[in-house]
């Protein structure tokens, strides 16, 4: 069974040939339950658009279109011959170039005349204007290759557009955006809905006269306003029924679905394309994604190990060169404390011989402490042995008194006292000398 969101109107999701019909299909009508379902009317009358438009560069298709056929100048082009300025519009009596020089920015003239669309924008399907003229397969085929009258169609494009608040930013690729007064435009297209059907007529022109790529950037800019910036909210439905499937090229069509989908919400209640197809081509449009990022993300994984190999190596090398460093300075300092250890010996030799030199200084001081002892010894027993020899002397004098030998006497004795207490003292001082001697070099 089809699923209940496919609509047999709506081939843009069908693989057909060039001139294959779609393959109809058991339209489900949706139950009164539901709150919201598909316009049929719409699908159909999108369907039988863009089937029209089909195969218009072929010369093999150049039948004759019914509608003029029984009134007089039939087989003119009349849409051609407004468009080069050789007949004015009807009922307005309006010459092209007065259109694009008098009306642009005469909003009041715009809005509320209604005779002057189906002049401006041609289509193969009658209007409210029966004064104007329907396209006929020849004069399609003779206005897309009319690159005067597809260029004032554009200045008839950018008329409306500024109508509308909207901007033509480049004409090669039909880019458009808010112009300066979008504000008050959008309010006044809120509140007049019929410019919904006139936007319709103007995408339908130029998908027939050869401006299709103007299509698609427009209708992008009503699902962006209605969508996602929640402008224009009662134009949204006409963009999603009329608008999206009025562009003739499958593949931008398919795009504009897809992008309304993915903004639409609550997405169980869109209606213009499978659920089940747009939600799983999400899906694996993630999932593409996904692998792609994985994909990258393993190249870049790869890349940052790489990175982080070279990055260590450069990080153990410039540790091992630490380390070197650090390793030679302590080697560094090992040299320098034996170098300072053999110097310490030396000094600790010194410092021994100048203790051994010290001790034997000692000892040599008290060698000549002894002698000097003995000295002292002999010089005090010499005088003693003087002094004797003096007594003696005087004793054996002649010529000398007994008062001045007495005198003589009393004074070598009182000398003699003298030079023996002397003789202790300096006696006394040599052992004291001695002593001190001794007690240094016990303490060295």
């Amino acid at each position: 069974m089809e699923s209940d969101d496919e609509c047999e109107l709506d081939s843009t999701w069908e693989e057909e040939g060039e001139n294959k019909t779609p393959k109809k299909k058991n339209y489900k009508m949706r139950s009164r339950s539901r709150s919201r379902s598909r316009n049929r009317s719409a699908a159909n009358d999108m369907q039988c658009f863009r089937h029209s438009c089909r195969n218009l560069d072929d010369d093999e298709d150049d039948d004759d279109d019914e509608d003029d056929e029984d009134k007089p100048g039939k087989g003119r082009f009349y849409n051609l011959e407004f468009y080069h300025g050789q007949l004015n519009s009807s009922p307005d009596d309006v010459h092209i170039d007065e259109f694009h020089q008098k009306w642009k920015g005469q909003y009041h003239w715009l809005e509320d005349c209604h005779s002057y669309i189906q002049w401006l924008f041609p289509i193969q399907e009658r209007g409210v204007n029966w004064d104007a003229h329907v396209l006929t397969k020849k004069e399609i085929k003779v206005f897309r290759k009319d690159e005067e009258a597809k260029r004032k169609l554009v200045k008839s494009y950018k008329l409306m557009l500024d109508f509308y608040g909207i901007r033509l930013v480049n004409e090669s690729t039909g880019e458009v955006d808010r112009a300066p007064n979008w504000k008050d435009r959008f309010w006044n297209l809120n509140r007049h809905s019929h410019n919904n059907l006139r936007i319709t007529r103007i995408l339908k022109c130029l998908g027939t006269v050869g401006l299709q790529h103007y299509q698609a950037p427009l209708v992008k800019f009503f699902l962006h306003e209605t969508l996602e910036e929640e402008q224009l909210q009662r134009m949204k439905q006409s963009v999603l029924d009329y608008f999206m499937f009025a562009v003739l090229d499958k593949s931008e069509r398919q795009e504009l679905v897809r992008f309304a989908f993915k903004h639409f919400k609550p997405q169980e209640q869109f209606v213009w394309g499978p659920k089940k197809f747009l939600s799983g081509e999400v899906d694996s449009k993630n999932e593409e994604n996904k692998d792609n990022n994985t994909a990258e993300h393993k190249q870049q994984r790869e890349t940052d190990k790489m990175t982080n190999e070279v990055n260590k190596i450069d990080d153990n090398n410039h540790v091992r060169s630490i380390d070197n460093e650090i390793n030679k300075e302590n080697d560094q300092q090992a040299e320098d404390v034996q170098t300072v250890e053999p110097g310490s010996g030396k000094d600790n030799k010194d410092e021994h011989d100048s203790d051994d030199n010290s001790q034997g200084r000692s000892g040599d001081n008290s060698e000549d402490n002894d002698v000097k002892k003995n000295q002292g010894l002999s010089e005090v027993n010499k005088e003693n042995d003087q002094q004797a020899e003096d007594v003696q002397t005087v004793e054996t004098g002649s010529g000398k008194d007994n008062k001045d030998e007495h005198d003589s006497d009393d004074n070598s004795q009182c000398r003699s006292g003298d030079n023996s207490e002397d003789n202790d003292v300096k006696k006394n001082q040599g052992l004291s000398v001695n002593d001190e001697s001794g007690e240094a070099h016990s303490e060295n």
